[in-house]
């Protein structure tokens, strides 16, 4: 989870010593929304695509460093806190450093996606419910209990939401059991407020339903 165990092997930070034309280049070829500036492994800041453009077409001699924002991720922080700093900064990219804040390599949106696609929350087929619940009354455990004693697996857990003290967390799971889950949810004060997979109890009234508007036309 550490981030170190998702950096790019093709990205390169821009130097100090470049132009603001070859840096631009670096950016439009890597399609980048910001780049890392360095001073050897010292890191300077990261400065977006549209400075570039209006350094390049710039009558006046400006320093890159008058330009750049200064954020960055440590070695010890995690995929999380990449995705909460791509959000915050609006950037694709993120340079990498060491304690020291010695140059370690880049992660990108990509490298991000790729590396999340792989998680079993996200890459098992698995069922997809969004319960609710009082805050106060929230238990992960719980949860967890409900699911696996009607014999499911989980797959994880995440709080998607809270609303006037009510709290919404996605469950992901597999069981042939849906309709016993559900059920024991209700009786546990969940509200199921949204399910992807088939409702065994709709399916069986629709089913019903539709014999009987049958036989009233026969």
């Amino acid at each position: 989870m550490y981030i170190t165990s998702y950096l790019s092997h093709e990205l390169k930070p821009g130097k100090s010593t470049y132009s603001a034309e070859r840096l631009l280049q670096m950016v439009q070829e890597m399609k980048l929304t910001h780049l890392p500036i360095f001073d050897g492994l010292e890191f300077v800041g990261n400065i977006a695509e549209e400075d570039l453009v209006e350094l390049t077409f710039s009558n006046q001699k400006e320093s890159l460093s008058d330009f750049t924002e200064n954020y960055f991720l440590t070695e010890e922080q995690t995929i999380f806190d990449a995705i909460q700093m791509m959000y915050t900064n609006h950037t694709n990219v993120l340079a990498v450093l060491s304690k020291e804040h010695q140059y370690l390599g880049l992660v990108n949106e990509q490298c991000i996606i790729e590396a999340m696609a792989k998680f079993p929350f996200i890459a098992e087929v698995a069922v997809s419910m969004i319960v609710s619940i009082a805050a106060k009354d929230l238990s992960m455990s719980v949860i967890t209990n409900i699911i696996e004693s009607n014999n499911g697996k989980i797959f994880g857990l995440m709080v998607i939401g809270e609303s006037d003290d009510q709290v919404n967390v996605l469950v992901r799971f597999a069981s042939s059991n849906l309709l016993s889950i559900g059920e024991t949810f209700e009786r546990y004060g969940y509200q199921v407020i949204q399910k992807f997979y088939n409702d065994e109890k709709q399916e069986l009234l629709q089913n019903r339903y539709a014999q009987l508007l049958k036989y009233m036309n026969t």
